[in-house]
């Protein structure tokens, strides 16, 4: 939970500040005005004024920028009013002057009677044990109805979360649900095992059931009261949940009434397919006797394994224990006796010989990068932990969370390289595989992450880890630093915004990095394929080509208005792509018509000026006829200075043979004369 609430709160100034936050024209938020109480771990509280009805009591919860929020929830929930359920009255993206940025905000009415946690922990209110049924139970499970009937799992369920609407204390509600990711606030008490092991952003959507067991966690918290594992952290928590079931672990050594050990074990039955339904809670509810409850204790050994320091009875709990303790645990997996505790004291053989499989593959081929130590402990944590989570390198994760999980870890930390492992090793495949998880959704499952993977494997513009982010969190807004203080989750609204940026960012940096191309990849619905794999060019003229193509081809399909700032941005980018042109006059036919176009802000017009074909044709032609020519004038003027070159040569040898005819007679008259004077 600290994690938790750390991630949420971290890079986030104080708010206070002047001005206020307006939504829709209609709702005024005031952040000189907290409202505490009606504080979740990760959204603050603040008033809220309804213009069209100023007497209506609200509040609105401001968003952690960075954090997925679950819009689709907002959807579905805006305006639903059911009992036992806070009304979400509308949510959307204000600015906020104390971030001086856009953040979502989702407005609620103010519950009149409290927080129950606080009234119970101050000693101002009290709910007998035998009222827990109607009081506590019936509200729930009816807001559990609701909720069900949109598809909406609540993963909030809580004490802390359930306030009173009125100001007598009758009804009992349920807070939000939409501001973080699934369970993400929860603690771990209140989570099932398998997802509490997880990470808080990687718990998953989950289903009814994982709420129905939160239900019968917040049930046993409020009969405990301070007693309700007041001595427990959160470590202590699972171990004592795996190893004695959770209705045991939380109820200890405490009393509660006889009439709620029958719903409460059903509730947190830890078997997923054993746990009660809403139907069974319904027939509960009215006097039908359910059948029997069969304690299930988990498997375990007769002889305990010592490994980190500590003694483990089950396979689980040493799982857990060796993805944190890795080095240990590869040290250990060299020897056989894990295989063998597996098979004889914990009496598993299946697991054992699935145990002893995976180590004999990695003997077999030590230097494979699937056989490193982080990836071999982790694929043995699956076989001991079969429905546990994803853990690798300190990343836990539901395979149903991966997507939130993904873009925790990139706001804490930047550094998605363990995330990012994960799937190129295949490691939730391997864990659908298993036959605990196998099911009818797992061949989709298997596809989606599949298609996740030839992402990641492709490092072009629009691909990567930026393309899975915004894949798999529909909601997320862009976070591109370009535009995210804007709060672009939609894909009508990124030219804007980037036009809007174009005044405050410098004119040398491209207005399409990674994030923006993904973000645009993952959301605008046409084949953008080739102005990706023309931004991806190593040559600069194309790759500029390539963006103002997708910019101009996202400005017409949307039939945006003009966008004079982004068309002034890009143009002045454009001299590469200008200079591709081979005449000079069409070169300076478009510099003189590009000013007159970016003033128009169209980037479609823009593009067409840049790269008409017609154009290109002609220039083509033009330089294709004037290298012709060139090369016969060429032709022409090595013919001609051949052809004197021979002419010169053929004066040389006639005067050479004058030369020897002169020289032969004037020998020759010579030797006569010599003759004749003997």
């Amino acid at each position: 939970m600290a994690e938790a609430v750390a991630v949420a709160r971290a890079g986030i100034p104080p708010q206070s500040g002047g001005g206020i936050g307006v939504l829709r024209d209609r709702f005024s938020i005031y952040p000189e005005k907290p409202l505490p109480s009606f504080d979740s771990p990760s959204a603050k509280a603040f008033e809220v004024e309804d213009r069209r009805d100023p007497g209506h009591k609200l509040f609105a919860l401001i968003c952690t920028p960075g954090l997925p929020v679950r819009a689709g929830a907002m959807e579905a929930l805006k305006g639903f009013t059911c009992r036992g359920l806070l009304t979400l009255i509308d949510y959307g993206p204000v600015f906020w002057p104390p971030l001086g940025r856009k953040c979502m905000a989702a407005i609620y009415e103010q519950p009149l009677g409290g927080r129950v946690s606080e009234l119970i922990a101050s000693g101002k209110f009290y709910i007998s044990e035998y009222e827990i049924a109607r009081r506590v139970i019936d509200p729930m499970v009816a807001a559990l109805h609701g909720l069900s009937g949109l598809g909406v799992p609540h993963r909030q369920i809580r004490p802390s979360n359930m306030f009173f609407k009125d100001e007598a204390r009758q009804d009992m509600v349920l807070g939000e649900c939409v501001t973080v990711p699934p369970g993400f606030d929860q603690p771990v008490v209140f989570e099932p095992i398998e997802r509490g092991l997880a990470g808080p952003g990687g718990r998953g959507e989950g289903e009814i059931r994982d709420d129905v067991y939160s239900l019968g966690a917040s049930i046993i918290a409020i009969t405990l009261g301070q007693s309700f594992a007041a001595t427990m952290n959160d470590n202590d928590i699972l171990t004592a949940k795996i190893e004695q079931g959770t209705f045991a672990a939380l109820v200890g050594n405490s009393r509660i009434i006889v009439s709620l050990i029958e719903p409460s074990r059903g509730m947190l039955n830890d078997e997923f397919g054993e746990r009660w339904s809403l139907d069974q809670l319904d027939r509960w509810q009215d006097g039908q006797k359910q059948s029997p409850i069969q304690r299930r204790p988990s498997v375990k050994a007769d002889v305990t394994f010592l490994f980190a320091g500590k003694m483990h009875i089950t396979s689980r709990t040493l799982a857990r224990s060796s993805t944190q303790h890795v080095a240990e645990a590869a040290k250990m997996l060299r020897t056989a006796d894990l295989e063998a505790w597996v098979r004889r004291p914990l009496g598993d053989a299946d697991m054992a010989d699935k145990v002893k499989t995976a180590l004999d593959l990695a003997r077999a081929n030590p230097n494979a990068p699937t056989n490193s130590d982080d990836h071999l402990v982790t694929r043995i944590a699956m076989i001991l932990d079969p429905k546990g989570p994803i853990r690798y390198r300190g990343f836990a994760y539901m395979p149903d969370g991966f997507g939130p999980a993904l873009a925790v870890e990139l706001m804490r930390r930047g550094d998605v390289q363990a995330p990012v492992e994960t799937i190129l090793r295949e490691l939730p495949n391997a864990w659908y595989n298993h036959t605990a998880n196998f099911g009818p959704e797992t061949p989709f499952a298997i596809k989606s992450f599949s298609e996740i993977r030839s992402y990641l494997q492709n490092n072009d513009p629009g691909f990567g880890v930026e393309r899975c982010l915004y894949e798999l969190n529909p909601s997320l807004p862009c976070q591109s630093p370009l535009v995210a203080e804007e709060y672009v989750s939609r894909i009508e609204d990124l030219l804007p915004a980037l036009d809007r940026a174009a005044s405050r960012t410098d004119p040398k940096t491209r207005p399409v990095d990674r994030h923006v191309a993904a973000f645009i990849a993952a959301r605008f619905e046409q084949d953008i394929d080739p102005h990706l794999k023309a931004m991806a060019s190593t040559r600069v003229e194309t790759s500029l080509i390539g963006m103002l193509s997708l910019l101009a081809v996202v400005q017409w399909r949307l039939k945006l208005d003009g966008l004079l700032g982004l068309a002034g941005w890009v143009g002045g980018l454009l001299g590469p792509a200008i200079n591709t042109y081979h005449s000079r006059s069409t070169r300076r036919d478009i510099e003189k018509d590009l000013p007159r176009l970016v003033r128009q802000g169209s980037l479609p017009e823009l593009f067409d000026l840049i790269d008409n074909a017609e154009k290109r044709r002609l220039d083509l032609e033009g330089y294709t006829a004037a290298k012709a020519e060139f090369e016969a004038a060429e032709a022409e003027i090595q013919k001609i200075e051949g052809t004197e070159s021979q002419g010169m040569s053929g004066a040389v040898a006639k005067g050479q043979q004058t030369a020897a005819v002169i020289a032969l007679i004037v020998s020759f008259l010579i030797v006569m004369t010599f003759i004749m004077v003997t």
